[in-house]
């Protein structure tokens, strides 16, 4: 297992899956340290599957800024099952990434719970 963390985000990558949990406020300045590593590791391991926990995190963030970095995460994870996981008042946030991945011909859903989500994750594996 690899993992890379700051204050704000923790990535963990263990056989093929990235996790990513993000957490305290997250405001429009915050977010480059993440997107750097975040890139990185796609790009130096065999990543297939990725998994996005916010429920520790509190988003404020306009309707587009937020659509912008899921998309982001779209084009860096075109073809992999993505799962995120909110806490029930995340609910919107949740309903758009799952609208724009979609827009993008991307598979994703959402889940309450990590091993949830990472029990649908090991499924599309198969």
């Amino acid at each position: 297992m690899r993992t890379y963390s700051t204050s704000e985000f923790e990535i963990r990558i263990d056989n093929g899956l990235l996790e990513m949990r993000s957490e305290g406020p997250r405001v429009s300045k915050s977010g480059s340290d993440g997107e750097r590593a975040f890139t990185s590791l796609l790009r130096s391991e065999s990543i297939r599957l990725a998994a996005f926990d916010i429920r520790a995190a509190d988003f404020a963030f306009s309707k587009v800024e937020l659509e912008t970095r899921i998309r982001y995460i779209g084009r860096q994870c075109r073809g992999m099952p993505l799962a995120f996981i909110g806490r029930g008042d995340q609910q919107d946030q949740l309903r758009t990434a799952l609208r724009v991945i979609e827009q993008m011909d991307g598979i994703a859903r959402a889940f309450r719970s990590r091993e949830q989500a990472l029990a649908w994750l090991r499924a599309q594996r198969s």
